[in-house]
């Protein structure tokens, strides 16, 4: 059976977004928890199933300055860390420290893919761990309010690829009390397509699917986000000359985040 690390690619989801307004450099720190398990069943081949999980945590900075047309984000990773199961070598966390991440967001708060900047090589082999820590808040929301919103995301480069593309529904729920601090509590639910490639020991492979998730995040008054939870679930297929029918690949994952001050 291929050795499968989807998880650490496919995965991204909402896009990344601040409200407008501000006309000063504004720096967040955030804590960003994930727990993933994937189940890959390679019954079918006689090779069982094999299941993998495992948690990361990761610190980053996230600082947005004013732009022609819209605002930059700048995202740091300051510390990562997984458990004993996690695929990802310590090694490369360890080098990931200090490496950089780039998105625009225009002038309506719609934003450009977060890419690594080429400071670390290590940030673009973690690059899946952090495409889905920062939800998108549309700039001016009230509550009651829905939108939604569609976004492709592509992780990885060359032969190891992963493009996801998702519909995301947004609604400004209610206004609740965040860490003693007033917010809006903002729910998401979305649906997505999975395609791409990836090598294995066995050879080249195709990757196809779907997901959906939901969850909710917080957003105060003037606009800062103060983190949230939500959960996904990808049903996935994996193809080539290794198995003789395609491979089901079962994808759960949890992210939360924690605004640190």
């Amino acid at each position: 059976m291929p050795t499968y690390h989807v998880a650490l690619g496919a995965l991204g989801t909402l896009a990344l977004a601040l409200p407008g307004g501000r006309v000063a450099p504004v720096t967040a720190k955030y804590r960003v928890e994930q727990r993933l398990t994937q189940e890959v069943d390679g019954t079918a081949s006689g090779a069982g199933k094999e299941v993998l999980q495992f948690t990361t945590t990761t610190f980053v900075t996230v600082t947005l300055n004013d732009s022609a047309g819209g605002r930059t984000m700048r995202v740091v990773i300051d510390s990562m860390k997984g458990d004993s199961a996690t695929p990802i070598p310590a090694a490369v966390m360890d080098s990931a420290r200090g490496g950089e991440f780039r998105a625009f967001l225009d002038r309506s708060g719609k934003p450009s893919p977060l890419t690594p900047t080429g400071t670390s090589a290590a940030a673009t082999q973690v690059q899946g761990l952090l495409t889905d820590f920062f939800p998108w808040v549309r700039a001016g929301f009230k509550v009651g309010e829905a939108w939604a919103d569609t976004s492709v995301n592509t992780t990885g480069a060359g032969s190891d690829t992963v493009t996801v593309r998702r519909v995301t529904n947004y609604k400004a729920a209610a206004n609740e009390t965040r860490d003693a601090a007033r917010a809006v509590r903002i729910t998401a639910a979305h649906t997505s397509t999975v395609a791409g490639n990836q090598p294995t020991p066995q050879g080249p492979a195709k990757l196809e699917g779907t997901g959906s998730g939901s969850g909710a995040y917080f957003v105060s008054p003037d606009g800062r986000y103060l983190g949230g939870e939500w959960q996904l679930r990808s049903a996935l297929q994996l193809s080539g000359a290794f198995a003789k029918n395609p491979v089901p690949i079962t994808i759960t994952q949890t992210t939360k985040v924690t605004a640190v001050r």
